[in-house]
């Protein structure tokens, strides 16, 4: 019982003295279109045609969520965040692909399984406010981080006869510099946020990019 109540009692103090420090901790969400860039398709194996260049154009929205560390001062702040993204392809733009090599009923009958994009990244952001308003505060944003990006193999059929594979690409780890606008909607103890970003990370042996359509998030 004691040790709980030194817990507690602990975790307040930490609390009070984030608050009194502007330091905030919270969760986001993203929603993102992401162009795959730099992950090397040259290997794969295709029955029908050649699609390793056409690999970039066939997933579609990725979501995913992490965390973030807020520290805010009177027109400046910085946040540190971690974030995971899941991208998979889509079988519409799947189909229209292979449309082009086998026809639209033959593409019809195909199914895509695997070739799932799975991101993770840790960034280091500037906050810069430029309408530092009581509640609402608009600010632009940049920033640096690290990302590994990572790619499953994919296997397509046409009703279940093996009509492409393509082998899981090799992960990369990779520096990522990253721009965008955002507003903080303050309400009392917390922080509503929202940003539109582009990150550009630096994939061998192009450059991917990911464009968050949304990142929403709290800050406590």
């Amino acid at each position: 019982m004691k040790k709980l109540i030194v817990l507690c009692a602990t975790l307040l103090v930490c609390t009070s003295f984030a608050q009194a420090q502007g330091i905030g901790f919270g969760v986001q969400g993203d929603v993102i279109n992401f162009t795959l860039g730099g992950i090397n398709a040259s290997t794969v194996s295709v029955s029908t045609g050649d699609l390793t260049s056409d690999l970039k154009n066939i997933y579609g929205l990725g979501i995913g969520g992490g965390i973030h560390l807020d520290m805010d001062l009177v027109l400046i702040g910085f946040r540190v965040s971690g974030d995971y993204l899941s991208i998979s392809p889509d079988r519409s733009k799947y189909q229209s692909l292979l449309a082009t090599y086998i026809g639209n009923t033959a593409a019809a009958a195909v199914k895509v399984e695997g070739g799932r994009i799975d991101i993770y990244s840790v960034n280091v952001n500037g906050k810069f406010k430029i309408l530092p308003l009581p509640i609402v505060s608009v600010y632009i944003t940049g920033g640096v981080g690290l990302v590994r990006v990572s790619v499953a193999a994919t296997k397509v059929t046409f009703n279940n006869f093996p009509l492409a594979n393509f082998p899981a690409a090799e992960s990369q780890t990779k520096p990522s510099v990253n721009a965008g606008v955002g507003a903080d909607l303050s309400l009392g103890g917390l922080t509503l946020f929202g940003e539109l970003k582009v990150d550009w990370i630096f994939t061998d042996p192009k450059t991917s990019t990911a464009i968050p359509f949304g990142t929403v998030g709290i800050t406590f």
